[in-house]
């Protein structure tokens, strides 16, 4: 079933083979000696592309469901050091992680030296399950619609920002719809088509559209070029209060604020989580509550 489910997952008896580390001859033999058990084809071959049949499609989902509760209940039955060794595989946003994570990482690896972890950064919208993920950390607009255990984390306020040179040169705008009027640097996967939306003293909504000149997929080369002048951003607080500090930036109208993003960390609905996946969570969580804490308290 294993390899059945790898082969229809990656339509290539090649990929198949390489990912499990067996032959190309065996996987082929494997997938006959099953379609001729189960008396139906489950593939269907041409000489360019390889994909499910109907059938196939079927035996593929219930495959998964099998599997998987064969992979819970090993984790039952497993012992704490089983559980607590291995690759434990994490996506995480760039910034954030370079800003945020290392204490966790710190902290998890000195609880648990046989944990190997394996962090991916990535400023987009991730499907953990599909991609093969143990857990996650998510900005909370992404984790809609996936069936997964989600937890509060943390959460930043948003600034919009200009360099003294750049306002040296331009001037600086005193109000949101000013800035239709100013070259904009967004980042990719967050900036909206349908505007931003500032709150006013008042409370009132201000809803501005400017129009990017500069996009990057990386927040912190958005934040490179507003320092070094190329138009105004919006950009997280943790990643800008140095700048903001320093005089490297500044930010503009604050009495108009935005809403704040929060980041949630998300792992599978499983009912039985791996120790190693538990305690890493676990870790987070209490590691940013203790965070804002001596926020509030200074």
């Amino acid at each position: 079933m294993k390899v059945f489910v790898k082969v229809a997952e990656v339509n290539s008896y090649a990929h198949a083979a390489e990912t499990l580390e067996i032959g190309v001859p065996r996987i082929s033999r494997i997938i006959s000696d099953l379609e001729a058990h189960l008396g139906t084809r489950l593939l269907q071959r041409t000489t360019r592309r390889m994909s499910p049949t109907e059938a196939g499609r079927i035996y593929l989902d219930r495959c998964r469901q099998i599997l998987g509760e064969l992979d819970e209940t090993y984790s039952i039955l497993s012992s704490n050091t089983i559980s607590t060794s291995g690759r434990l595989r994490i996506v995480s946003p760039a910034l954030f992680s370079l800003r945020k994570l290392a204490p966790i990482l710190n902290a998890y690896q000195r609880e648990y030296p046989n944990v190997t972890i394996d962090l991916t950064l990535a400023d987009r919208p991730v499907d953990l399950i599909e991609e093969e993920f143990d857990l996650g950390i998510l900005a909370a607009r992404h984790v809609t619609g996936q069936t997964l255990v989600s937890r509060h984390l943390a959460s930043t306020d948003y600034y919009t920002c200009a360099s003294p040179e750049y306002i040296a040169r331009n001037g600086a705008p005193t109000h949101p719809s000013e800035l239709e009027k100013h070259p904009y640097l967004a980042f990719r996967t967050e900036h909206a088509a349908d505007g931003i939306v500032f709150n006013a003293p008042d409370d009132t909504k201000i809803t501005v559209s400017p129009t990017p000149t500069f996009y990057a997929n990386n927040i912190g080369m958005v934040r490179e070029c507003a320092i070094a002048g190329l138009g105004i951003a919006t950009l997280s607080a943790y990643l800008v209060e140095d700048d903001i500090g320093t005089g490297q930036l500044k930010r503009l109208f604050p009495e108009y604020t935005l809403p704040d993003r929060e980041f949630r960390i998300v792992y599978s609905n499983r009912k039985f989580v791996p120790l190693k996946v538990k305690a890493f969570v676990d870790m987070a969580v209490e590691h940013f509550r203790q965070a804002r804490g001596r926020q509030q308290a200074n």
